[in-house]
């Protein structure tokens, strides 16, 4: 749970505490229903939401069946035995009924709007044309990867794949041709990256990875295995294959980096291979 929670969570758990629950509340399950943030990364699932609008509806049921009976009990205790036991089965009925019917219907505008904005995250961390994870997406991952991991046992390593003469296929193809060449780029990158890595595009004709390995003999492998695919599978458009090669840079992190940094170092390494004549990669160490 974060440090510093939402006034308005901070409010919630104010009135609260003002009523004597006897079971533990859930507090992480509250966080989600009330979480308000612009962080399109911080938003929870659907599940998530949905059990949390159960959980919340559940705890509001035992209040309300709590203070009702309390109350009808300290109300009729004076009168006649069937009266006051009546009084209080209708106590704790009504609120059995009423609240999950109210819950339910508000909940479910509460799914809808969560739906809603689940697509306004999904479109502020992935880029439209291609469907990978966009520069930003790729920033916030990996800097929560730089900052949780110990970079003196775990390996990590970006790579920066950039498309050799694609200004040619712009001007040769059209910009349209040039699009479909992204698409197919991006999805031979995917396909021929590891499962557990996190491919995105930075910009333009440009793609970055980010993986994590054991031996440094991996991170050639991979490199290699991208170059190759890419190389090897011209993109169809309107009858013609147009074929183009990667260029990529390495770079590998190291204890007290910087996610900028490691990113500047295969800038580098990506700029050698460039000088080197192209389709083929260098690593930065």
């Amino acid at each position: 749970m974060p440090a510093v929670r939402t006034a308005r969570l901070q409010k919630f758990e104010r009135i609260l505490e003002h009523f004597a629950i006897c079971a533990p509340i859930e507090w992480r399950q509250v966080d989600v229903i009330l979480k308000i943030s612009t962080d399109p990364y911080n938003v929870p699932s659907e599940r998530e939401f949905a059990a949390s609008m159960v959980m919340t509806t559940l705890m509001i049921v035992v209040i309300a069946v709590l203070i009702a009976a309390s109350t009808t009990w300290f109300t009729t205790r004076h009168y006649e035995t069937d009266i006051h036991h009546q009084a209080i089965r209708t106590a704790i009925f009504l609120p059995l009924v009423i609240v999950p019917l109210c819950t339910g219907i508000i909940g479910y505008q509460g799914l809808m709007n969560h739906r809603r904005m689940l697509a306004v995250s999904r479109l502020a961390r992935t880029d439209e044309m291609t469907g990978l994870a966009n520069r930003r997406s790729f920033m916030h991952h990996a800097d929560a990867m730089f900052r949780d991991s110990d970079l003196d046992y775990i390996g990590v390593g970006i790579f920066i794949v950039d498309l050799d003469h694609f200004k040619q296929v712009n001007d040769v193809h059209g910009h349209d041709a040039g699009d479909e060449v992204l698409i197919h780029a991006a999805r031979q990158i995917k396909l021929a990256a590891p499962e557990d890595s996190l491919v995105s595009r930075l910009g333009g004709e440009e793609f970055a990875l980010l993986v994590q390995y054991v031996h440094v003999s991996e991170l050639h492998a991979q490199a290699e295995t991208i170059r190759k695919r890419i190389a090897a599978t011209p993109c169809t458009y309107q009858n013609m294959q147009i074929r183009v090669s990667a260029s990529i840079g390495i770079g590998i992190a190291h204890p007290r980096d910087t996610v900028s940094s490691v990113l500047s170092r295969a800038d580098d390494a990506l700029y050698e291979a460039k000088d080197l004549g192209r389709n083929r990669f260098v690593i930065a160490a």
